[in-house]
């Protein structure tokens, strides 16, 4: 091979690394919107096998806002889902990050499972109180 054949080779080579590498990163940076969507007020429910009480306002992350209309349409067995969940933990399985994050966990599948896609993203806690 020729000094400018080898040249051309290392060129296109370096400019297909370049184009692929600037398109990956420009598709990994794209935004994302996301919305949210409340199932409506509190939740205060006793919580298991204690005198203690939980009162709770939760947020749902969606990136599809089409699913805010199933949301809206199943949001009493979503109310339901939550009430149940809440209920059947005790004080001590709600207590600190870890507690937390396993509540939420459990909410998003159950309501995963409810509108059967796992389009929740994400729960939040506007309030959480345990008395």
């Amino acid at each position: 091979m020729n000094y400018k054949t080898i040249l051309i080779v290392i060129v296109a080579v370096v400019l297909s690394f370049g184009v692929a590498f600037w398109y990956f990163n420009a598709k990994a940076h794209q935004e994302i919107t996301y919305y949210n969507y409340s199932p409506g007020g509190e939740f205060i429910t006793n919580l298991k096998g204690e005198e203690k009480f939980v009162k709770a306002t939760v947020q749902l992350q969606v990136a599809d806002k089409n699913i805010l209309k199933t949301l809206e349409e199943r949001n009493s067995e979503i109310r339901d889902l939550i009430i149940q969940i809440l209920r059947s933990k005790t004080a001590q399985e709600v207590e600190g990050p870890e507690g937390q994050e396993k509540l939420k966990n459990d909410i998003k599948n159950g309501i995963n499972k409810i509108i059967g896609e796992e389009k929740i993203i994400n729960v939040y806690f506007d309030e959480f109180i345990v008395q």
